[in-house]
């Protein structure tokens, strides 16, 4: 049978992909996102978010406080890079989120898992900024990078998941024209390469209403992802992934430590009861580090980090978490 021997979340920010000297560019940026998410869920200008806040994130903005964050960061990313080679997988199933480079508002499932045996990413459409630069090769979309996956055990997880009572889209291949974005090709990139094992991309609709699952359900299909795991006749050990989050664009310590405080403690209550009003914009990929707590469930977690990054007077930025269980 396949089983689960390792599970693992991770941030994808274009802040772990491009140094803190190139910083200041994205945060120009969010002067103009209109999904500025306060604290309690509803969107608010950035003039107004920075009014409110002051200068209480005057500390945050240095060079010297963003060199730091950097530092810490990369060696949480060093940290699950040497897990991921220490426990050597057949298998890696991330469960990320698609953003438009595969699906869009004419076709938009709850939940799909791709049982191509080979995949691309998708070309990542920016300026050409030094920035966009570093980031678009981390995500492994500079260009179209392929790599390949498990049509096996996928096909063996979507019946699975099937007799769970758990409807799956399914896709055999991407639309033409169209490949993965960052939440796999940066894992990819950053823990698996040069020689990366067979990837499973199961992905979430995280993003964008009406049909985002929320947090039980989230937690829900975890626990029956490791039972379809399970079931499968393929002997194969699988690393499951949460590519994503956690807080942004707008960064809200206190939602991202109740999130990793509820995994520490493995308190699948405090999970599924998450506010869903406040997993939106970026922060809905906490969906993901839900449902790969459901997979780890009664696993205890072997270490964790956290580095809230604030780039701008008005909060904005991203709360980085990285996490291996046992």
């Amino acid at each position: 049978m396949a089983e689960i021997v390792f599970g693992a979340g991770t941030s994808h920010s274009p802040l772990l992909a491009a140094p803190p000297h190139l910083w200041a560019e994205r945060a120009d940026q969010d002067r103009h996102n209109p999904e500025l998410y306060d604290n309690a869920g509803v969107i608010r200008p950035f003039d107004d978010l920075a009014e409110a806040a002051g200068d209480r994130f005057d500390s945050q903005r240095t060079e010297q406080a963003w060199q730091q964050a950097w530092e810490r960061c990369q060696s949480a990313l060093d940290r699950l890079r040497a897990d991921f080679r220490r426990v050597a997988p057949d298998v890696v199933l991330v469960i990320g989120d698609d953003h438009h480079e595969l699906f869009d508002s004419t076709n938009q499932p709850v939940m799909a898992i791709s049982a191509a045996s080979e995949m691309r990413t998708a070309v990542l459409d920016a300026d050409d900024s030094e920035f966009f630069r570093e980031v678009a090769t981390a995500y492994l979309m500079h260009e179209e990078f392929t790599f390949a996956g498990h049509a096996e055990l996928a096909e063996d997880l979507a019946r699975g998941l099937m007799a769970e009572g758990i409807d799956i889209g399914w896709m055999s291949g991407a639309p033409a024209g169209r490949g993965f974005g960052h939440a796999y090709g940066f894992p990819i990139h950053r823990f698996l390469l040069p020689d990366p094992v067979p990837v499973i991309p199961f992905m979430l609709n995280t993003y964008y209403p009406p049909n985002q699952p929320g947090p039980r359900r989230c937690h829900d299909l975890g626990r029956a992802l490791r039972r379809a795991a399970a079931a499968s006749p393929v002997e194969a050990r699988i690393a499951i992934l949460a590519s994503g989050g956690l807080s942004h664009f707008v960064v809200d310590e206190g939602l991202d430590r109740k999130v990793l405080d509820a995994i520490h403690a493995n308190d699948a209550e405090a999970l599924c009861s998450l506010p869903p009003e406040l997993l939106n914009s970026g922060s809905s990929e906490i969906r993901n580090w839900i449902t790969a707590a459901g997979a780890m469930d009664g696993h205890a977690v072997d270490w964790s980090e956290y580095v809230p990054i604030v780039r701008t007077a008005a909060g904005t930025g991203c709360g980085m978490g990285f996490l291996a269980w046992k």
